[in-house]
């Protein structure tokens, strides 16, 4: 019987040299590069889009109040403070007919004007003050009662109301109020910015709200 005769030259794939290796190793470190400076601008984007919403609906706010010569909250509603099922901040627009004087924490036969608007995934409005401005997030919600007399909905919300001259008149202080937008998430309904950086600050935009005239403009640092 004929053995089958058996190839001993071995053809072996060379492995790969150094410098291959030290390509592959540039791209990717390129590639994450690339990967982190995109994240960041979206990040950006996606804050400055945030900050927008926030100013056009103080803006909003304030005009209604001047020309309804009503008092209007602008209400903060994080998450579980109203029945939505996500994680996301939402920010309403309510006239109010009858200010309580004194006012005691609760707001009763509110007018919601328009719809909940709700900020993107991944921003936050925050508390933490800055310089002695009052940020409506470190003071203590207010119970809402809004909706109609078949329908009544409640919500306990931080806000900011503008008096019929289009001044705030809370919270109550004599100081501007300050608000911040900052990427982040919530936990237990409360905003957790995020750190960036070695020495771990939020990457936040600032807004500044005048309290005689409350027009909003950031805070530039």
């Amino acid at each position: 019987m004929k053995l089958p005769q058996i190839d001993t030259h071995h053809h072996c794939r060379p492995a790969f040299s150094l410098v291959e290796i030290s390509v592959v190793i540039a791209i990717l470190l390129t590639l994450a590069t690339a990967g982190a400076q995109l994240l960041g601008h979206t990040e950006i984007q996606t804050r400055k889009a945030g900050t927008e919403l926030l100013t056009s609906l103080i803006e909003q706010a304030r005009n209604t109040a001047i020309t309804s010569r009503r008092h209007v909250i602008l209400a903060i509603a994080e998450p579980g403070d109203i029945a939505n099922t996500d994680e996301r901040c939402r920010l309403g627009i309510f006239k109010v007919d009858s200010w309580p004087d004194p006012f005691d924490g609760e707001i009763s036969k509110a007018v919601q004007k328009g719809r909940w608007r709700a900020l993107e995934a991944g921003l936050t409005i925050s508390g933490g003050n800055l310089d002695g401005l009052d940020n409506p997030l470190d003071a203590p919600e207010i119970a809402l009662q809004y909706g109609s007399e078949s329908k009544p909905r409640s919500a306990k919300v931080h806000a900011i109301a503008f008096n019929p001259r289009g001044g705030i008149i809370l919270p109550a202080s004599a100081n501007p109020v300050l608000m911040r937008v900052a990427a982040g998430s919530y936990r237990d309904g409360k905003a957790i910015p995020r750190h960036n950086g070695k020495n771990g600050a939020v990457a936040d935009q600032k807004i500044k709200v005048g309290r005689v005239t409350a027009r909003p403009y950031r805070i530039e640092e």
